[in-house]
Order: structure tokens, then C-alpha cells, then sequence
């Protein structure tokens, strides 16, 4: 729940065209390894929330990054849930990380989803 939520986050903060992760996307999108055809896996590149192009993998985090960031609407409750005994409010994490997992799984053609 908290990687989807935190994945929608980022894909609102790139619709509503915030500032930073906007900026941030269009640099990594300036630097996009050019393809004729449906970009493959290819070592050292990612993409960006909402782009099939893929870029240098650190620029797809640092711009992914920074949208789940710019919400930030669940930070403060990291792995809450009302049905498990101590999964309380109140707990604190952030989402930063999920940008690295989603570069690293680019690298490799076999994961998807």
C-alpha cells in the first residue's frame, strides 16, 4: 500500500506539473538514450514516472524522487494498517527509496509489473 500510494503521489506531482520534480524530469529527458523502437533494458538507464524513454538511471532517481517527495502525504505512517495489531499511526518513514528499487528493476528485462 505505502509503494502505491507513494507511486501515485509522484505520477500527481508530475501531472500537476510542480515545480522541482517538473524541472527534473525534463533534464533527465534531455539526456534520454535515443531509441527507433520500444526502449529495452539497457545497463545504467531507467525511466522517469510516466515516460517509456529511458535515461541515465541516476537522473530517472532524482527525478522520481523528488515527486514522490513533493506531496509527501504519507511520511508520517509507514506501514499503518487498522487490521494488524501494531501496525499504528505514527510510525515514520519516507519514500524516497522506491525510486532506487524501480531503477534497479529496469536493469534487468526479466521484472516486470
Amino acid at each position: 500500500m505505502f509503494h502505491t500510494d507513494s507511486v501515485f503521489t509522484g505520477i500527481s506531482a508530475l501531472a500537476l506539473k510542480t515545480n522541482a520534480p517538473t524541472i527534473l524530469k525534463q533534464e533527465a529527458l534531455a539526456s534520454a538514450a535515443k531509441s527507433s523502437s520500444k526502449p529495452k533494458p539497457k545497463p545504467g538507464y531507467s525511466r522517469t514516472f510516466g515516460s517509456d524513454e529511458l535515461v541515465p538511471f541516476e537522473k530517472a532517481i532524482l527525478a522520481n524522487t523528488s515527486a514522490v517527495r513533493e506531496w509527501d502525504s504519507n511520511g508520517t505512517v509507514f506501514g499503518y494498517n487498522p487490521s494488524i495489531p501494531g501496525h499504528t499511526a505514527g510510525e515514520f518513514g519516507h519514500n524516497d527509496f522506491y525510486s532506487v528499487i524501480i531503477a534497479a528493476a529496469h536493469q534487468n528485462k526479466d521484472i516486470n509489473g
